[in-house]
């Protein structure tokens, strides 16, 4: 009996440490998808005059969100698209941030986010 719960407590230790080594962090900038996508050809050079007025747009709230971060575009999930929009609109906020998310698929689910410092 000894033996069956020490292996069921070290395979929840195992599964436990893989979960926190699926979160990732990213440092970076937010942008609409719609932005990303009328941009893709020059986003790094886009990113450097992106408001955070036009990444809260109708249309660039309506089509999503991603990071760019290391020279890759990262889309989050519609539910951290929601979060994402409230701290956008967070007078202190900036498009520039460090995130934290899970990969889910091709997608990223946030878990944190928080102006770069």
């Amino acid at each position: 009996m000894k033996k069956v719960m020490t292996a069921v407590l070290l395979a929840g230790l195992v599964g436990l440490f893989s979960l926190a080594a699926d979160v990732l962090s990213f440092k970076g900038d937010i942008v609409g998808n719609m932005c990303a996508a009328e941009n893709k050809d020059s986003l790094a050079d886009f990113l450097k005059t992106h408001s955070k007025e036009c990444a809260l747009m109708s249309d660039c709230v309506a089509s999503g969100y991603s990071i760019f971060a290391d020279g890759k575009l990262y889309r989050f999930d519609q539910t951290s698209n929601k979060k994402i929009e409230e701290f956008l609109k967070q007078p202190d906020s900036k498009l520039q941030v460090v995130v934290k998310a899970e990969k889910v698929g091709k997608e990223l689910k946030l878990v944190s986010i928080e102006n770069q410092k």
